[in-house]
């Protein structure tokens, strides 16, 4: 099953204090609500538009609210897109250390959206004829692939050898 986290439904306050600084019994209802949703995950697909050669300020806001015990031992996809020619790829650079940095290791697989309001209509659906849809299908199907993959891999990994007990 696959949960979406909007920067824009949820609108999460400005980080002033993320949910690992809360005592447990003070974490706002969002806060708990969004960290039992990113620990239940196997996987993440992190979205991005590019601003300013730079991932999402709203991504980043979601990102930073939470500590890498949330995201660690779990694979992760880097989808950009942007108005321009590159898609967004400097965007999808800059996240990738984030993306590290938690614990969530990026799939080698990136996915670039150049020229995204010429690409997708606004359900999502593919613009063009059943070859442009088949090419879009193959180059978003190896990230996917290598996510499932690794995904599958870590999961059932954890069911054998807690990893925070070899890297608290």
């Amino acid at each position: 099953s696959v949960s979406i986290i909007d920067p824009r439904e949820i609108q999460l306050p400005l980080l002033e204090k993320p949910h690992f600084a809360y005592a447990q019994s003070q974490i706002p209802t969002q806060l708990a609500e969004l960290h039992d949703m990113l620990a239940k995950a196997d996987a993440y697909v992190a979205i991005t538009p590019e601003y300013n050669h730079a991932p999402s300020p709203a991504l980043l806001n979601i990102l930073n609210h939470f500590g890498s015990s949330v995201f660690s031992f779990k694979p992760s996809a880097i989808v950009s897109y942007s108005a321009g020619q590159w898609g967004g790829s400097r965007a999808a650079i800059a996240l990738r250390p984030v993306s590290s940095e938690l614990g969530c290791l990026p799939v080698s697989a990136l996915v670039h959206v150049p020229n995204a309001g010429s690409v997708f209509d606004e359900d999502g659906h593919v613009l063009g004829n059943e070859d442009e849809e088949e090419k879009w299908k193959s180059y978003v199907g190896r990230c996917i692939a290598q996510l499932e993959w690794w995904g599958a891999a870590s999961k059932a990994h954890r069911s054998v050898a807690a990893p925070n007990f070899l890297s608290p």
